[in-house]
């Protein structure tokens, strides 16, 4: 039921109003004889209309009062007055009033009055109501909105809008491109749509940011053209786009250097066999072994650095041994510093013990060389980069990046640089996925999510200081290792030409090899090494080839030694398929590159006990190891 509040100061009749509005079915929650009294309780009583008299007791009079009740509260009033002089009506338009009723009053004409009033003041609360409501969805939305007039003079703009470009007056002021600013303009002459499309926009402290602008021409109420536009912020999705794109590149790249990476060491191995023989040669004349040496270090080094292309690439699971912090950082100190370039220089400082680990060892080199490029990044001007290995034992938990560390026993890796430190909010942000401060062109923001990502599978943790203006530290823990598990197979020196008890000539080496190998040079060479062991050789240039060889071979072949990577059938699949007639056939695979190969894993499924008869060895390799190799098959074989 409709709420009247009557404010009359004559009380006979505000009591024949509020008799008449009671028997009409209407509800007089009060009756007040001033304004000032009908003002202190509109929040208490809500009326839905008020009925009042022109002339009240106290200092207000009703059309006072009824200005204040429309713009405070927007209540309608119907008006009361016996008589009024033509200026007094002229200040009581001013105040909207629905309706003016003379004294003496007529009931019909009355209850006419406050019927229509209602209605009109319902239609206007459900208007108010939508205009709120559509004003707070242009208002608080989250899509930055603006209202241009023809000229693209800013007519509106709501609070995002006003967030991202704060002071904007003109369009003109917000593109930064002229060629999109007279695309738009191009547009609203013509009265058509524009966009959405991405430019690029002038916003707060004078920054850039990619915006998806649109524009649609509106009619406004006064009849004159103007254009609704968006300006939805996209910097973070088209700069993780930009990322994104550039990581599938480097993916790119890095399978494209795994296929390399093959070819390339078929042509190592190929280069170290041929060495080896003469080496061989030139002994048994006793002459210079010098151009010899030359050749073999120079096919190794070829060799690390073939490894080192394979560690930004690899995809297997990681295979930790135990390692020597400081003799890795020796062995990387030269890639290290073509990493700096001249711009900086390199210190190392290594600890003489106590810092064995289990790691895989490329991978946590691929760490470090992440850190050291950081941290020659981080110094524009030049500086020094230290870095240094040793234990720590913590007696208490300390915070890392990566959460508590816990007390023990820690080895560690510390890279200190002299550059522009790291602000303290970006401390943690640093370490996750493309989040990088660096230009588009200097980095993806992975190099750190990639270390946190190397140390946290090594089980490890990582401490960040850093000091704005003077350097950064960053320090990787890993739980320390008995040193006696450490494995010195690849600390050897390069020159060293030391044999085995499987040297070439031997005793004992007899039997039948069959021998797969798709590159001619490295098929070449092997059958060399393996004639000269003792071995006859059956050569095959490709699996099918290999498997009539096998069929017609009497006695059939004591061993395989194939590559591991070939058209239709890899080694793995070849074995299987020589196992079924030659019973546990021994298998010496050849691997170019590190990782998993297609069809591999469901060839060692069905192989199932056989594996116990099947070697890796990565190309490229020495006459030894190959024959070592070979031996230990054998003997698997005898037993």
């Amino acid at each position: 039921m409709d709420r009247i509040v009557i404010c009359e100061d004559e009380s006979i009749v505000a009591l024949d109003i509020k008799s008449f509005l009671t028997r009409n079915g209407f509800i007089v929650p009060a009756v007040h004889a001033s304004a000032e009294d009908l003002l202190a309780s509109v929040e208490s009583n809500k009326p839905d209309l008020v009925l009042m008299d022109i002339r009240l007791q106290g200092e207000m009079d009703g059309i006072d009062a009824a200005s204040i009740l429309l713009s405070r509260w927007a209540i309608p009033v119907i008006l009361l007055t016996a008589n009024a002089d033509s200026a007094t009506m002229e200040r009581a338009k001013l105040t909207q009033p629905y309706a003016y009723i003379r004294k003496p009053y007529d009931e019909l004409e009355l209850k006419t009055a406050i019927g229509i009033g209602l209605y009109r003041a319902s239609m206007e609360k459900r208007l108010r109501s939508s205009e709120e409501r559509y004003r707070g969805l242009f208002q608080d939305g989250v899509a930055p909105a603006l209202l241009l007039d023809g000229s693209g003079v800013l007519l509106e703009a709501n609070r995002a809008l006003k967030r991202l470009a704060p002071g904007m007056v003109a369009i003109h002021e917000f593109l930064a491109d002229s060629a999109d600013l007279d695309a738009l303009l191009d547009a609203m002459g013509k009265g058509v749509p524009y966009g959405p499309v991405e430019v690029r926009a002038r916003i707060a402290n004078g920054d850039e940011a990619w915006v998806l602008f649109s524009a649609a021409p509106i009619e406004l109420p006064e009849g004159s053209a103007a254009y609704q536009c968006q300006a939805v912020d996209i910097t973070e999705r088209k700069q993780l786009l930009d990322q994104l794109v550039h990581a599938q590149k480097l993916s790119a790249l890095g399978r494209f250097a795994g296929g390399v990476a093959h070819d390339f060491n078929n042509v190592l191995t190929a280069v170290l066999g041929y060495a080896r023989l003469l080496r061989t040669d030139l002994e048994a004349d006793n002459r210079p072994l010098v151009e010899v040496d030359g050749i073999e270090q120079a096919a190794k080094r070829a060799a690390a650095l073939s490894r080192q292309l394979l560690m930004f690439s690899r995809r297997e699971e990681s295979a930790p041994r135990s390692l020597r912090l400081s003799s890795l950082i020796k062995d990387l100190e030269k890639m290290l510093r073509r990493v700096i370039g001249d711009g900086a220089t390199l210190l190392i400082r290594t600890a003489d013990g106590g810092d064995t680990v289990l790691a895989d060892t490329p991978r946590l080199e691929q760490a470090v060389v992440n850190l050291v490029a950081n941290a020659r990044d981080a110094m524009p001007d030049g500086g020094r980069i230290v870095v240094s290995t040793g234990s720590v034992l913590h007696a208490n938990a300390v915070e890392g990046v990566l959460g508590t560390i816990p007390p023990g026993d820690w080895a560690y890796i510390e890279v200190e640089d002299e550059g522009v430190g790291i602000p303290p909010e970006h401390y943690r942000k640093v370490f996750d996925p493309f989040f990088t401060t660096k230009s588009a062109d200097r980095g993806t923001g992975l190099g750190l999510s990639t270390v946190m990502t190397i140390v946290q599978q090594a089980a490890g943790h990582i401490q960040l200081d850093s000091r704005l203006g003077t350097g950064t530290t960053v320090r990787m823990l890993l739980p320390r290792q008995p040193a006696l598990q450490v494995d010195d197979a690849l600390s050897k020196p390069e020159n060293s030409h030391e044999h085995n008890a499987s040297r070439p000539n031997a005793p004992g080496r007899a039997g039948t090899i069959l021998l797969v190998e798709n590159d001619d040079s490295v098929r070449a060479i092997l059958e060399a090494m393996l004639d000269r062991a003792g071995y006859r050789v059956l050569s095959a240039s490709h699996p099918g080839e290999a498997l009539l060889l096998a069929e017609r071979g009497s006695p059939p072949p004591d061993a395989l030694v194939a590559d591991r990577i070939m058209p239709l059938m890899n080694g793995s699949e070849l074995a299987t398929r020589l196992r079924a007639s030659i019973a546990d056939l021994p298998a010496l695979l050849l691997c170019g590159a590190e990782g998993p190969v297609s069809g591999e894993a469901s060839a060692e499924n069905e192989a199932g006990d056989d594996l116990a008869h099947q070697i890796i060895i990565t190309k490229p390799f020495g006459e030894d190891e190959l024959l070592a190799a070979l031996d230990t098959l054998m003997d698997t074989r005898k037993s």
